[in-house]
């Protein structure tokens, strides 16, 4: 049945929860280059593993794991990432079996693999680059768990599914209900880092739903971090989340805004501007990100932070959280 906006809103707040982070997350104020004012999200904070926005895909994915009765998860996940190192744990704490496929992407040495992975190595598999084969591993795996008896689950990489979308929705709105309780107005615009879109697609549906019932516009911003066509899955994870809530009108795909310009050439790619940027931000600002998510996002907050801003409405930068790897990836790629 299709839903209204106000039933999609009730439905969104109803959805099971693994009862995990600690929400909601804290909302500060700093200043931007120029000495605009700036809202930043700390889901950098969500203390949950290492903590960022993970926390929220997580919370929404063990409550759908939990309801279904599924007893095994089945992943596929890259060289540099902190999900598996803030899944596994709560997997094992529900008595979930994990099945957790690690690409070799971006490509690193066996040594240096093994090395970032070495708390973790009994809980993951270590594979090679090609993505059929690890699709074609995650596949067996799902048949080899229902074989023993077992219920599998599938997730896309990256926890691409609507119950990380759901979860990043319920973000926005967490911050937009922060923001109201203290009489602000809603920031003019969000900056995120933008990889698999989950994040990204999680704040449009956010908004809209929020806008229906009266809100402002929000214009939300995804920087580019991966590579692909990153607009394409945010659009398809949109349109999957909003089915799963019954939602009657979904959000336009013009909405859906990439900035691309701070890539550096692919995934893990940095330049050395961007290590000064963050080394300058944790100076001045108390804020540890890192240049392969974070800084890329703060770099087009810098440079594009007069066109983001309105007179009373600073822009927010959304703090998703810090990878310490950064400098593997960097070292990979041939950069320090």
């Amino acid at each position: 049945m299709l839903a209204s906006p106000d039933i999609a809103l009730d439905r969104l707040r109803a959805l099971p929860r693994g009862q995990l982070g600690s929400w909601p997350t804290r909302l500060e104020t700093r200043s931007t280059l120029g000495g605009r004012p700036l809202w930043v999200k700390r889901d950098d904070l969500s203390a949950l593993g290492r903590g960022g926005a993970k926390a929220r895909k997580i919370d929404l994915l063990l409550g759908h794991l939990t309801l279904g009765g599924y007893d095994e998860l089945v992943t596929i996940a890259g060289n540099i990432t902190n999900l598996a190192f803030d899944l596994l744990p709560v997997l094992a704490a529900a008595r979930i079996h994990a099945t957790l496929l690690i690409m070799d992407d971006p490509p690193l040495a066996q040594r240096e693999r093994e090395r970032i992975f070495a708390g973790v190595l009994d809980g993951v598999r270590l594979i090679g680059r090609s993505r059929v084969a690890a699709v074609g591993a995650a596949l067996a795996a799902c048949v080899a768990a229902r074989r023993a008896g077992r219920r599998p689950f599938m997730l896309a990489p990256g926890a691409s599914h609507p119950t990380g979308v759901l979860g990043n929705a319920l973000g926005f709105i967490e911050m937009a209900s922060q923001l109201e309780a203290i009489g602000e107005p809603l920031p003019a615009a969000v900056i995120v880092t933008a990889a698999t879109g989950t994040t990204l697609a999680g704040f449009l549906l956010g908004e809209q739903l929020l806008r229906a019932s009266g809100r402002a516009q929000v214009r939300i911003l995804g920087v580019e971090a991966y590579g692909g066509d990153t607009a394409r899955r945010t659009l398809a994870l949109l349109r999957w989340s909003e089915r799963t809530l019954g939602l009657r009108d979904g959000v336009p795909a013009h909405r859906i805004e990439i900035d691309l310009s701070a890539l550096a050439g692919g995934f893990g790619r940095t330049t050395r501007a961007q290590w000064a940027l963050c080394e300058r931000v944790g100076e001045r600002l108390g804020l540890a990100i890192d240049p392969v998510f974070g800084g890329k996002s703060w770099s087009v907050l810098e440079r594009r932070s007069a066109e983001l801003s309105q007179s009373d409405r600073p822009p927010l930068y959304w703090h998703c959280g810090f990878t310490p790897e950064w400098r593997s990836l960097c070292a990979a790629a041939g950069e320090g």
